[in-house]
């Protein structure tokens, strides 16, 4: 649980955790534990340009500074991938997203998970080594929008450098887990902020976004010393109040692209919460830039203008912080189009020259070529269902915008791609092998319109400003806001593409701008695995549905699948240990739409226990959890509490504080409340919300934002929420 320990006593003893590995092992293995654990951290500017050198290791999250997700391992192969098995598997007792890739060198795999725990491993036989587990400050569970999760850690020179959700960035010793320096990186305790990306090492820096756009958080990026974690520099991605002043000069020109009298209150976002990496030939830091806070442009900026640095590529002099070069992908943006989509560097033979370049398939469908030197713009080429640009211009370099996507007119629009985005967190991979770059892509659509009255600003919660649905639910108009229902007319529809949402993997050409294969998913549509490309002509994809599928690279036929029973969102990775080559990866599902199994989500019927699962040649039966048992009837709720006035209001506070996460459905990763012992005491409930009795298992205590009249307002609608849904059961 989070909290339940302090962090420095986190750290197991060297010596303990060598007999207890040596304990563990059940071969005699030529690792030397003791010997690995003094190594282990090593990694410098030398040996991460040298990564060629030790093709078994994987150094970054990306494995190489490009962040490639591709392995120059040929051991497993298509001609013997029908032999692959599980090798270990470590249970890390939690039960959120898992979204990290682990990273293996000299025979330890170090990686992070829930909220920003870490664990070190033998990456032979998956025993602990040590573990790291933050004291995380409940409040951060209220900013992060899609789940309590931690994309990964950076390791440099014997550290190992992980942020935890609550904005605490931490350096740890490498071989034994000790916090070496810690730093509070949020600049505002007031605002949601959180903290779910993996740190960058950049230069002599280690560098760390944050997140909480949809709430009040206004986006920047800070770099701190490696070795003391003292502050050397922040660069805010978006202005704050020019009358205040500007913390350094490109939010100046930033400034100009803004109306002066914009709602500088709601933070305006841009919060960069994933999407940095770093060319140590270049110097250069890319860090991408998140969506808009409101949505809705014409409550955020009335009078207009493109609101830098919104939805941007910033490349960043990390020895300055001062800013290089900017490219915007979605000018005025308006329907939450992060660029924090993971990137990758590489070189592309480009008309015949050899460009180093910078490729990013964000949320809003197009993929971005660009110099990562200058920023020049190379191409821009739809690789899904694209409707709020018709096209990007080279010359320019701006989308063109279709009109017929702007619902700021007042008129309800049907969008694509949705918020989801046509590719979003999960990491994409370049193989050097077929030059193809495979993307994880999700095909559906949004239905946006303004609200008949901007919403109130709420301090450290949703702030939207828009009424939204997804495309699938115009197959039942009657399930939609009265405003949104138009667009179910059968003439308009026949206009746009298909509704219906689905999920694929596809392979891209990056040179010729075209899908070159393509495996679409039978169900569910949200957050299938990131990808692993390797040598050995094979890619990789975990899924929501529980399995591994194992792809032939040229032409997506599918080589092999492997039975795993929990959901795959991470990428795999693959390394070697005394020659033998393994693949691994973090199972457990969340990220977008973590409140509720999706369709296929196959955490609905055996639960969500988080695992790290490798597999080997030859290796075993994959363990896989037993279906859940049924939730049995609901519990007789106790007497109706409060007036029909308190019910209304609690309705009103839980569609504003709680409903994002509290879907009331079983199975679920958040507790039913309908059936919650905790509702039912009144004075549990306010423990739990005014003084944060629930912390330690994630759930924030609201006494910032909630009276003690509001709290007992909020259990007298879920109790009427509960008596419904009992007589209906009785029914």
């Amino acid at each position: 649980m989070l909290g339940s320990r302090r962090v420095e006593k986190m750290a197991v003893p060297v010596a303990m955790m060598t007999m207890a590995l040596l304990a563990a092992c059940s071969r005699t293995e030529s690792v030397d534990v003791t010997a690995t654990l003094m190594r282990s951290g090593l990694l410098d500017r030398e040996r991460l340009l040298a990564v060629a050198d030790e093709p078994g290791s994987w150094l970054t999250t990306g494995r190489d500074f490009g962040e490639t997700y591709y392995s120059p391992l040929t051991a497993i192969n298509e001609s013997n991938v029908s032999r692959l098995g599980f090798a270990w598997q470590l249970e890390t007792g939690t039960g959120r997203g898992m979204e990290a890739t682990p990273l293996v060198m000299d025979g330890v795999m170090i990686v992070s998970g829930v909220a920003g725990r870490v664990y070190a491993m033998n990456a032979a036989t998956g025993a602990m080594l040590w573990q790291f587990e933050p004291q995380v400050n409940g409040k951060a569970f209220r900013g992060a929008c899609c789940d309590m999760v931690n994309r990964g850690v950076a390791v440099w020179q014997g550290k190992v450098y992980v942020a935890a959700l609550d904005g605490i960035l931490y350096a740890l010793n490498a071989n034994n887990g000790n916090v070496l320096w810690q730093a509070d990186t949020i600049d505002d305790k007031q605002r949601a902020y959180s903290i779910t990306g993996a740190p960058q090492v950049a230069g002599n820096v280690v560098v760390i976004g944050n997140g909480g756009a949809e709430f009040d958080a206004r986006g920047y990026v800070t770099a701190y010393d490696l070795e003391t974690g003292k502050q050397a520099w922040r660069f805010y991605t978006v202005p704050g109040d020019p009358k205040k002043g500007f913390e350094h000069p490109e939010l100046e020109e930033a400034a100009k692209t803004w109306d002066p009298e914009s709602r500088w209150e709601f933070g305006m976002g841009g919060t960069p919460w994933d999407a940095l990496a770093y060319d140590p030939e270049l110097n250069l830091l890319y860090v991408g830039t998140g969506n808009a806070a409101p949505w809705n442009r014409k409550l955020r900026s009335p009078k207009g203008g493109d609101n830098l640095y919104l939805s941007s590529i910033l490349a960043i002099n990390p020895d300055t912080g001062r800013l290089v070069w900017h490219y915007q992908e979605v000018p005025q943006e308006m329907w939450d189009y992060t660029a924090t989509q993971p990137f990758i560097l590489a070189s592309l033979n480009i008309d015949g020259a050899d460009r180093k370049v910078i490729m990013h398939a964000p949320k809003n469908g197009f993929f971005y070529v660009l110099d990562r030197a200058t920023g020049q713009l190379l191409s821009a080429e739809k690789y899904e269902d694209v409707t709020w640009a018709t096209h990007v211009d080279l010359k320019t370099g701006r989308p063109v915008f279709d009109p017929g996507a702007d619902y700021t007119d007042g008129k309800p629009k049907l969008v694509f791609p949705a918020p989801v985005g046509a590719h979003n967190f999960n990491p994409m991979s370049l193989s050097a092998k077929t030059g193809l770059v495979y993307i994880p892509t999700v095909h559906l659509g949004a239905l946006f319109a303004m609200p008949e009255k901007p919403g109130e600003w709420l301090p450290g919660r949703g702030n939207t400003n828009v009424q939204t649905a997804f495309s699938m639910q115009l197959a039942a108009p009657e399930t939609l806001p009265p405003a949104l229902r138009p667009l179910a007319d059968p003439k308009y529809l026949a206009t746009m593409p298909d509704p219906t949402p689905s999920a694929a993997l596809k392979a891209w050409d990056p040179i010729t701008h075209k899908v070159v294969w393509s495996f679409k998913y039978d169900q569910g549509f949200m957050d299938h695995g990131g990808v692993l490309s390797t040598a050995g002509g094979l890619v990789f994809q975990g899924s929501l549905d529980g399995t591994l599928r194992i792809f032939r690279d040229t032409d997506g036929q599918l080589l092999k699948e492997i039975e795993v029973g929990t959901a795959m969102i991470a990428a795999p990775m693959t390394y070697t240990v005394d020659d033998v080559q393994y693949v691994a990866i973090l199972a457990g599902s969340g990220g977008g739409g973590w409140n509720t199994w999706m369709p296929g989500n196959i955490a609905a019927r055996k639960g969500n226990a988080n695992r790290i699962i490798a597999f080997k040649l030859d290796g075993g039966s994959t363990p896989v959890p037993s279906d859940i048992p049924p939730p049995g009837p609901l519990p007789q709720p106790p007497a109706q509490p409060g007036s029909a006035a308190d019910i209304a209001a609690g309705a009103a506070l839980y569609g504003a504080n709680c409903g994002g996460c509290h879907q009331n459905a079983f199975p679920g990763p958040v507790p039913d409340l309908r059936r919650s012992a905790v509702v039912a005491d009144a004075n549990a409930f306010r423990d739990v919300l005014l003084n944060g009795a629930l912390e330690p298992r994630g759930m924030s205590r609201w006494d910032d934002l909630l009276s003690a009249q509001q709290v007992d307002q909020l259990r007298a609608y879920l109790i009427s929420v509960a008596q419904q849904a009992y007589a209906a059961q009785q029914n």
